[in-house]
């Protein structure tokens, strides 16, 4: 017999419409399914010190009643106008989930820079209703269920690119750690391209030994002498170390996933390098030239 999938909208802010599509880019209807039940809520503006002030450059902010964009902006998209969307429901009574992620506004639902910022959280969504599926049926004690957590942080937005680092907490039953992940993504907002961090870089220059150096030493200096694996593992210069990463006003923000460069206690640590430390390897004509200049 199929089950059922419910699915219950709330929205203020944006259009029903848009909320419907984003819960239906998630779970599908599919006999193996249990029961779903999802909200979807919408708000008009990111908590207090999601965006840093420092991110905002105010020569690019529309003036009083323009919702026009100057620049390079696109057109019809008020520069800066960042929403937060958060969806939460139950999966067949054993697990819960509560993400949110920003949204760009003036964007459909479909647009390529909106895609992409909601993509990490879809991800892990359908992954932990998937996961919850094979166990349907199984008898759980109250309060000692599944659970799935998670935000995307706006680290930068800008007249140029928007970057945004997910922290996604799973707490899996029985489970004696948290299963701590971490996710990024930063979006060309002119074209909707996904930029990689070998991209912001001038590509036969040592960025990847600078970066290195530089993120073992803030590292080492947050966490204390002797936290870090003493075979330097998750640190070395290769381009698969640093995979998750976020670009501020004043330089590069580097997370590393649970396990990677020291012991789960430390959960997902970040390291920052400064731009100013990374002078003459950032490509100047890229996508944080004008960040680094």
């Amino acid at each position: 017999m199929l089950l059922a999938v419910f699915v219950v909208l709330t929205a203020s802010g944006c259009a029903g419409q848009d909320g419907r599509e984003m819960v239906a880019n998630g779970i599908g209807h599919t006999p193996t399914q249990p029961e779903v039940s999802t909200t979807v809520a919408m708000t008009s503006s990111l908590p207090k010190g999601t965006i840093p002030g420092a991110s905002v450059r105010s020569e690019m902010d529309p003036g009083p009643g323009d919702g026009s964009r100057t620049g390079d902006l696109r057109p019809g998209v008020v520069y800066g106008a960042i929403y937060v969307d958060s969806v939460s429901g139950t999966v067949g009574g054993i697990g819960v989930y509560e993400l949110s992620y920003p949204q760009l506004d003036g964007l459909s639902i479909g647009d390529p820079v909106n895609a992409l910022l909601r993509r990490s959280t879809e991800e892990v969504r359908a992954e932990f209703v998937a996961t919850l599926s094979e166990r349907s049926g199984e008898e759980v004690v109250a309060g000692e269920g599944d659970s799935l957590r998670g935000e995307g942080k706006v680290y930068l937005v800008d007249h140029r690119l928007v970057s945004v680092v997910h922290e996604i907490q799973i707490k899996w039953a029985g489970a004696a750690d948290l299963d701590q992940r971490v996710d990024s993504v930063l979006v060309d907002l002119a074209t909707g391209v996904e930029w990689g961090l070998q991209d912001l870089f001038v590509q036969e220059s040592p960025w990847l030994e600078t970066i290195s150096f530089f993120a073992r030493r803030d590292l080492e200096s947050q966490l204390g002498e002797g936290v870090l694996w003493p075979d330097g593992r998750g640190l070395e210069p290769e381009a698969s170390n640093f995979t998750v990463f976020g670009v501020t006003a004043t330089g590069l923000v580097l997370q590393f996933p649970m396990h990677s460069v020291a012991p789960g206690a430390v959960g997902t640590p970040e390291a920052e390098v400064p731009w100013v430390s990374l002078v003459g390897l950032v490509d100047p004509e890229g996508p944080v030239g004008h960040l680094a200049d």
